[in-house]
């Protein structure tokens, strides 16, 4: 068999290595090795409408070459091809088999005809070693456990290797390069390929696709694949790049994830699923499972949990929308469908929606509701039923703060409010106190006393009420109504002048005036007396001193015997304290 001889170096062509990180044309994956860097190259054949595609690599070193995982007749022509337009394939001493299958090593044969040296070694374990003298090839075999589990190549460059058991195969291993950081992974990370044109590979969501059902059919077990990963990462923590004898090579960006991503994965019983549609509906189930396991810990408000699980179950369940409802006592149901800010829901939890109830007080439901025209599953409401400690955890956490909350402002709001009218008091108006342009009026009815003592306390509570609502009638929306005490309201006046203080001043007194009190004051009329200042550019601590100044106007008024408005000149701004 013949090997084409390497073609004259073509200036115009791009490096192998910035083709590998490019969208590689089908074309270049077909005639051309690609290089990885650090003298590695992938001398693999992609075969035609294929989507189990199997890759090799070739590690080109002065001492002696590597070529891992050689592959099957099928495809050992074209690889030695490639290896050939990189060095003379006849360097070759290392032939690495990370297991016994015909799709890494039935190559053999072919190899010990066209590889003429005696110095060539087929690099395995003994348990690959004892199926694949089946085969019927001359070289000798150099292995691994014998020797510490690492291979000197010279110049201070050797590769290393890690068993990684029934991963697929009971004697299988992974080798790792730490010149270029590359770890030759065997089946590990091997996926079926959709996309056949593309070699190297960042997308991670695409990678984990791919991987998810070779896994599922050839790795028995999550708790070994779990295992296998750790002790990888363990040894060796720098991984820049991920070279798998099937799918994809993984980019360093997607490296971590990847890891990551495969130790979640269940696996070990997917073969019998695919003539079982329940068995792979209840693999499903156990993915979630293991998911929201680990996710839904992670989370510490209400609206948290329904992010997740729409996350979660949105495509692998056809769930259209997970929302949580809790009907709370004094503001009726209120929900979260993602995101951390609740909505009040006059209508009530959906209808026809899958409910799980999550027992305790205040009510609490998570409901899910599938895509048109999916029936949901009833095990899917059974698994999330198992999560219901730890999500009404998480929501009695934020009731128990929300209560806290309502209680404090309702105190606040106490300690800031008249009990009678609802108006502001004068602890509320300490709080904000005005400044700059401002105006204040001061109103006291006039003989409020011969109300309560002709008609009862009851009038007088109801003569007030009345006097507070033709105040608000008369004021500006911007304004702010006070009680005092007793029958004394303010009024305070933001952004104004003396004109305005005076038209809303006397607009108070006649309105208060008119009201009809028949049976409630005597003559059936109250009136009030008013005393008004206006403000201007008065710093925060001039306040005290220009209501003391409206407290005066309002005297006046008393003294002229009541309803009428009097105004007064407001103070003059306080005196800055000297600096030494």
């Amino acid at each position: 068999m013949s090997v084409p001889e390497p073609p004259a170096p073509n200036p115009q062509q791009p490096p192998a290595s910035a083709l590998a990180e490019a969208a590689i044309g089908s074309g270049n994956l077909r005639d051309d090795p690609i290089d990885l860097g650090a003298g590695v190259w992938w001398v693999g054949v992609r075969l035609p409408n294929d989507r189990f595609q199997s890759h090799a690599y070739y590690l080109h070193h002065p001492a002696g070459g590597v070529l891992f995982d050689p592959g099957s007749p099928v495809t050992i022509e074209a690889t030695m091809a490639k290896v050939a337009r990189i060095a003379d394939p006849q360097s070759i001493r290392w032939l690495v088999c990370h297991h016994p299958d015909p799709d890494i090593a039935s190559a053999l044969p072919w190899l010990s005809e066209f590889l003429r040296g005696d110095e060539v070694r087929v690099v395995t374990e003994w348990r690959a070693e004892a199926l694949m003298k089946f085969y019927g090839f001359r070289f000798p075999t150099w292995l691994v456990e014998e020797h510490d589990w690492r291979l000197p190549l010279g110049d201070d460059r050797e590769l290393e290797f890690q068993l990684t058991p029934y991963l697929h195969f009971p004697g299988a291993f992974v080798s790792y390069d730490r010149t270029s950081g590359i770890l030759f992974s065997s089946d590990l990370f091997g996926g079926f390929v959709p996309r056949s044109e593309v070699l190297v590979s960042d997308d991670l969501p695409y990678i984990l696709e791919a991987a998810r059902p070779f896994h599922q059919h050839y790795m028995p077990s999550s708790e070994l694949l779990a295992a296998g990963l750790k002790r990888i990462q363990r040894r060796w923590p720098r991984i820049d790049r991920i070279a798998p004898q099937h799918g994809h090579i993984i980019a360093s960006g997607a490296v971590a994830g990847a890891f990551e991503g495969l130790s979640r994965l269940e696996c070990g019983v997917f073969s019998i699923g695919d003539a079982d549609d329940d068995l792979r509906r209840l693999l499903r189930l156990a993915e979630t499972r293991a998911r929201l396991i680990t996710t839904l810990l992670d989370a510490t408000e209400p609206g948290d949990l329904p992010e997740v699980l729409n996350h979660e179950l949105g495509s692998s369940h056809r769930i259209a929308c997970c929302s949580l409802w809790v009907r709370l006592p004094r503001r009726g149901w209120i929900l979260w469908s993602g995101g951390s800010h609740c909505r009040p829901s006059q209508a009530g939890p959906p209808e026809g929606a899958g409910q799980v109830p999550l027992p305790g007080d205040p009510q609490a439901l998570l409901v899910l509701e599938p895509q048109r025209g999916v029936n949901l599953d009833p095990d899917l409401l059974d698994l999330l039923r198992e999560r219901v400690p730890g999500i009404r955890q998480v929501l009695d956490r934020w009731i128990q703060r929300n209560e806290t909350e309502d209680r404090l402002r309702l105190l606040q709001s106490e300690a800031h409010t008249d009990p009678l009218t609802g108006l502001l008091n004068r602890r509320a108006l300490e709080q904000a106190v005005p400044m700059g342009s401002y105006g204040l009026i001061c109103l006291d009815l006039d003989r409020f006393k011969a109300v309560n003592d002709t008609y009862g306390h009851d009038s007088g509570d109801r003569v007030l009420k009345l006097v507070v609502e033709a105040l608000q009638r008369s004021h500006r929306q911007a304004d702010r109504l006070y009680r005092l005490g007793g029958e004394e309201f303010l009024i305070a006046m933001p952004d104004c002048e003396g004109e305005t203080v005076w038209r809303v001043a006397e607009r108070s007194r006649r309105a208060v005036k008119d009201l009809p009190l028949a049976g409630l004051a005597p003559g059936g009329r109250i009136t009030i007396s008013v005393g008004a200042v206006a403000a201007k550019d008065l710093p925060a601590e001039g306040f005290r001193a220009c209501l003391r100044t409206a407290d005066r106007a309002l005297y006046e008024a008393k003294r002229q015997g009541g309803d009428v408005v009097v105004v007064q000149e407001p103070p003059d701004p306080p005196m800055a304290t000297p600096t030494r």
